[in-house]
């Protein structure tokens, strides 16, 4: 190993991804520090002294029904080792991807601000929340769904079956991860190769113990890595999925472990999931069977609101005034049972509202959709970006809500912390210093309360 062919990935792409981000995590701050950083993990690995380290802090999300997600946050060193492991075999994890599957773009590019980016597919607290480029997420998952429907438009299928894999990451068996990438992998990555497959060993050890992880991915703050290991595990199946549906006439999408197959008649759906369920077994994937829908293709479009979302068809639609109020009308016109009832309960329309110049709407549609901005439920989902442009939202209306208040109370009610890095980060961009200090208290409280497991 060379130093000039170690330290040639950590440039911008990299140190930026840290940038601007609510999670616990120390960083080197200047250019020399950086590279000090950067040289002491080349030193360690040339030596053999590198050690995975436990993680630095753990962020809990609620999935739903208080179920907890954690989120591992690596020190800077593990993520300096993860990185580098991930851009040296780039090539061959990103490579030979099956037609209409999405999960596996390349790590940097050009980060973007959200609101310069269609963000239809901004379904709220996702895996483009943690990522070294939140933007490429939505992007990605943009151009899955325009494929998708523009197959749909055209008429020639008339149902759609999705179903998506039971907790995929922890599934993922790291022998067979490991075979398949030295199968693919130049000889001279096998040291690489070695490297990535201690770290993914070793850094879950406060669980394992002395034992090594055999199974499941780190979903981390920054699960870019990870997320291309889990999108390379499934190239063979996808190949698989893809010539059998060739087969019966039908057409295979994935984005990530959700899969959608169109069909033009329904009948082959049993034989379908009976090939494709089996195959997954080789590799440990099971179906989510609580997840499997068969859709004709109008109910599909009534459930993602394409209607709806038609309105904004072209970049810049939501900085017109007349396509802005159609959209928002449309929206709040909704039944809330009707809304509940599609796509993630409305969430991704409000989310696409927000970027838009909601400004130029009457008073009584802009205090009817801040309303829902500043309710409890969007609020407890929100990120820090979002909760900045609620703020500003909410200091238009008449009688603005007090959200220094309401956030602390929905804080001190919650015991999920990835609330409340959102929020302490927010007030701290927004300077609000008594907001930020309630929520650093309170989440000194949570860290007690879950490292003593108190209940009462």
């Amino acid at each position: 190993m060379r130093w000039e062919d170690f330290q040639k990935w950590f440039n911008r792409d990299f140190w930026r991804a840290f940038r601007h981000r609510p999670f616990p995590i120390a960083v080197p701050q200047s250019p020399a520090a950086r590279e000090a950083a950067v040289r002491k993990v080349f030193d360690d690995i040339a030596s053999a002294q590198y050690a995975a380290s436990i993680p630095e802090a753990e962020i809990v999300a609620n999935k739903g029904h208080g179920v907890a997600r954690t989120i591992p946050v690596f020190c800077i060193e593990d993520y300096i080792v993860f990185y580098f492991c991930i851009k040296e075999l780039e090539t061959v994890l990103c490579g030979n991807r099956t037609p209409n599957t999405f999960g596996g773009w390349a790590l940097g590019g050009k980060m973007r601000k959200l609101e310069d980016i269609d963000v239809d597919c901004d379904t709220g607290f996702s895996g483009s929340r943690y990522s070294f480029n939140p933007r490429a997420w939505m992007q990605a998952f943009g151009e899955f769904n325009s494929l998708l429907f523009a197959q749909i438009d055209v008429g020639n299928y008339s149902h759609v079956l999705q179903f998506d894999l039971s907790n995929f990451y922890d599934c993922v068996r790291l022998d067979i991860l490991e075979r398949w990438i030295r199968e693919e992998s130049d000889a001279s990555k096998g040291w690489v190769i070695a490297l990535l497959f201690y770290f993914l060993n070793q850094w879950n050890r406060r669980n394992t113990g002395l034992h090594p992880q055999g199974v499941g991915l780190p979903q981390d703050a920054l699960a870019d890595c990870s997320r291309i290991l889990a999108n390379f595990y499934l190239q063979k199946y996808d190949a698989f999925a893809s010539h059998l549906c060739t087969k019966a006439d039908t057409l295979y999408f994935r984005y990530a472990d959700d899969q959608m197959i169109l069909l033009k008649e329904p009948i082959h759906t049993d034989r379908l999931m009976l090939l494709l369920t089996r195959h997954l077994d080789r590799f440990g994937l099971r179906v989510n069977q609580k997840k499997v829908d068969l859709w004709t293709a109008k109910q599909l479009q009534i459930y993602r609101c394409r209607s709806i979302q038609a309105i904004f068809a072209k970049k810049g639609d939501n900085q017109d005034k007349v396509l802005i109020r159609k959209f928002a009308q449309a929206y709040l016109d909704m039944p809330q049972k009707e809304l509940q009832k599609t796509w993630n309960g409305g969430l991704p329309l409000l989310n696409r509202l927000l970027w838009a110049k909601l400004e130029t709407l009457s008073k009584t549609l802009f205090e009817r959709l801040v309303s829902r901005y500043t309710d409890d439920s969007y609020l407890l989902r929100a990120s820090f970006e979002k909760l900045q442009r609620v703020a500003v939202l909410n200091r238009k209306r008449k009688k603005p809500v007090n959200l220094t208040k309401k956030l602390s109370e929905l804080g001190d009610a919650s015991v999920h912390n990835a609330f409340h890095y959102e929020v302490l980060y927010f007030a701290k961009n927004s300077k609000n210093k008594k907001l930020a200090a309630h929520f650093r208290t309170r989440l000194g409280t949570i860290n007690k309360l879950v490292e003593h497991n108190v209940v009462s």
